[in-house]
């Protein structure tokens, strides 16, 4: 007779033989790694055709974080019409076309324009909408399988970084292209049909009727004035936050020069960032019971401004930037669970997704500007000074955090 697991091992890898966790788990892979990672792997070979210069990749990348914060709002709201299954589902579709679309492309507007479809299908399949569908299905108990999938899809550029230079190597960035496309319409596309069968308006439907007939299986939320408080403290939180998390990974190396490193040398570091964030997931789908989901955002934006100020106030040194990097990827890890749980703990399940929607919209209307701004610091003030901006922006996040208590009964 086999022994039993023990308990950690229980905590730590239970779940993960629940298909919708498993598909969604590979599905938001397969979205951040061919919508997302692998862009930046490909950019190069496309700048090199279109005789353009990087800065015209970040207009449109600029771009693309507007048009996701225009369209995140009505995302959500259709979340909430329509159930994650059909809308999930149509993003897949929509990606595979929007990727082909970017193959096609015969000059650097067509190209873009590809990749702002490319972003509307995002906001359709990536973190927030695959977070509605597990709130769907398994409402107030679907913190776990938030985390498992954070957790899974944590690898989406360990995997993608290397299997697009594969196929770059072995192909062009064009048929890299459509080769992602095909993943995401044979795979992704007919796994959020099939796994998301209980996040339909009908099942959506019947859950709420069923949460009428026993109020007192409910936990208790935020109404009224409270409702407000908390959500005015958590949207800003995410936001003010949100303007660190977009500009970091996209100067990090510079950052990590600034201490006096090589690019070679800061490269190496920043890799640092990809365990951290994985290991801190791992606790959390561990320990997670143990604390609630507030909790967790306390812990990714303390880590957030502890990396910041780490870097600030000690002298330059391999430990303090391997430090520096592995807070800021604990930081990274967990403020996506956060993002997922923390709205289910304060406000419902009832407008989840229309709520979470809204808040991502500001979130990524903020995001579109803030690599830009930090980027014009560096150049016009230096790299020190737009880091104590970031740390401001950081310790009031953290400071909204911690204003915010859990809703109670009664």
């Amino acid at each position: 007779m086999r022994p039993s697991p023990t308990p950690g091992l229980r905590a730590l890898f239970g779940g993960f033989d629940n298909p919708v966790i498993l598909a969604l788990g590979l599905t938001q892979t397969i979205g951040y790694g061919s919508l997302y990672y692998g862009y930046g792997v490909l950019a190069p070979a496309i700048a090199r055709e279109f005789g353009v210069g990087g800065d015209v990749f970040f207009g449109a990348f600029t771009i693309e974080l507007l048009l996701g914060g225009l369209v995140a709002p009505r995302v959500g709201r259709e979340l909430d019409r329509r159930g994650a299954r059909a809308v999930m589902t149509f993003g897949s579709v929509l990606a595979a076309l929007a990727l082909c679309a970017c193959a096609l492309a015969s000059s650097i507007w067509l190209f873009s324009a590809a990749l702002i479809l490319a972003e509307a299908a995002a906001c359709l399949v990536l973190y927030e909408a695959a977070f509605a569908g597990l709130t769907q299905i398994y409402r107030h108990a679907a913190r776990r399988g938030i985390t498992l999938v954070t957790l899974m899809a944590g690898f989406a550029s360990t995997v993608f970084w290397p299997l697009t230079q594969a196929l770059l190597a072995a192909l062009d960035w064009r048929m890299t292209f459509l080769a992602f496309a095909a993943l995401n319409l044979a795979i992704c596309a007919p796994l959020h049909f099939l796994a998301l069968r209980g996040a339909t308006s009908a099942a959506m439907r019947a859950a709420a009727a069923h949460a009428e007939a026993a109020p007192s299986e409910e936990p208790p939320r935020f109404e009224g004035a409270e409702r407000r408080r908390a959500l005015l403290l958590y949207g800003a939180a995410i936001v003010i936050s949100g303007l660190v998390f977009a500009a970091f990974p996209i100067h990090m190396l510079r950052i990590i020069e600034n201490e006096g490193f090589s690019a070679e040398q800061a490269a190496l570091i920043a890799m640092v960032m990809g365990p951290a964030q994985v290991a801190a997931r791992i606790v959390e789908v561990a320990g997670g019971a143990r604390f609630d989901p507030l909790m967790t955002g306390r812990v990714a934006l303390g880590s957030l401004v502890a990396a910041v100020a780490l870097l600030l106030a000690t002298p330059s040194s391999t430990a303090s930037a391997l430090v520096f990097a592995a807070l800021y990827g604990i930081a990274q890890g967990l403020i996506t669970i956060a993002r997922g749980t923390v709205p289910l703990q304060l406000f419902g399940v009832t407008g989840y997704a229309t709520l979470v929607g809204r808040i991502t919209g500001w979130r990524f209307l903020a995001n579109a500007f803030s690599p830009f701004l930090f980027a014009a610091a560096m150049t016009h003030i230096g790299v020190d000074p737009a880091l104590w901006v970031s740390a401001l922006c950081a310790a009031l996040a953290f400071g909204a955090f911690l204003l915010l208590r859990p809703p109670r009964a009664g």
